[in-house]
């Protein structure tokens, strides 16, 4: 049986304009970045910080290959930002596909 979830037209659209603006933002820094020749990347500290996780887990991470620097400078790493952006979005969508389901019924 498949899964349903109910939600009211105009909370759809704003999911999808906030999707969409979202994608949009991304392409402009993509943009940006590529015509000026500018590798974003974080330090670890700045890693932690943002996806909340422990100094641990980030070098758990590396190891896995889920997280890989993209540059090592003085013997300082910078992760890069694809890396991040992804390893945030596979934390997250665990816990989404957990509220999700709480939310769903079964199809009749």
């Amino acid at each position: 049986m498949r899964r349903m979830i109910k939600i009211e037209s105009s909370s759809f659209a704003a999911l999808v304009r906030n999707h969409k603006k979202t994608l949009n933002m991304l392409a402009v820094m993509q943009h940006i970045c590529q015509d000026n020749n500018v590798a974003l990347s974080m330090l670890p500290e700045e890693v932690c910080e943002l996806i909340n996780l422990d100094p641990a887990e980030i070098e758990k991470q590396r190891l896995n290959g889920r997280l890989r620097f993209a540059e090592e400078e003085n013997g300082t790493r910078h992760y890069s930002i694809v890396d991040i952006i992804n390893l945030k979005d596979s934390i997250d969508s665990k816990a989404i596909a957990r509220q999700v389901e709480s939310l769903s019924f079964e199809e009749e």
